[in-house]
């Protein structure tokens, strides 16, 4: 009788630890593939930005305006992204210039019949959207992740297999 409850007992423990092994592991793998998302997102955003501003300098008097988004823009190039924190901070020097500009181009009114200047401003913006869409449903994944750790550090069998804890991204 007490083998009974003994073996019912561990096969109920080797399952919880099977479900809660197999959900980290899949947890962390829809993380990374998120990551890899934003980051191609990043790397589409930063590659219109030659064009946006090309096609805005045939608009402007003052081509100052431009340097410090054409020197972010080569940070972005050179720089190989290795996690996505590599790239938040640059996104968002880069989205603050992005802005400027727009508030610049909002002066020029030939700027706003050009066609291809409407069109990649609109693609930027797109893709800027998308980023952060992206981050949100990345702190989610984050937030659940870590949650799901926190369960596994209560147990004995937990300590057995280390998983790192992730930082949330700030957007």
């Amino acid at each position: 009788m007490y083998w009974i409850v003994f073996f019912t007992f561990v096969g109920l423990v080797s399952i919880a630890f099977i479900v809660f092994l197999s959900r980290a592991i899949l947890l962390s793998k829809a993380i990374q593939r998120r990551e890899q998302k934003i980051i191609s997102l990043y790397k589409e955003k930063i590659d219109k930005i030659p064009a946006f501003i090309e096609i805005m300098s045939k608009h402007t008097a003052y081509k100052d305006i431009f340097l410090e988004l054409i020197h972010l823009h080569k940070v972005a190039i050179i720089s190989h992204v290795w996690s996505i924190y590599d790239l938040l901070e640059n996104n968002s020097r880069i989205h603050r210039e992005f802005l400027f500009l727009m508030k610049v181009s909002a002066r020029i009114q030939d700027l706003h019949r050009n066609g291809n200047f409407l069109y990649i401003r609109d693609f930027i913006i797109f893709y800027e959207n998308t980023l952060s869409k992206e981050l949100l449903f990345l702190n989610s994944d984050i937030e659940c992740y870590n949650r799901l750790l926190q369960k596994k550090n209560l147990t004995i069998v937990g300590l057995l297999f280390p998983f790192k804890k992730r930082m949330k991204t700030s957007v």
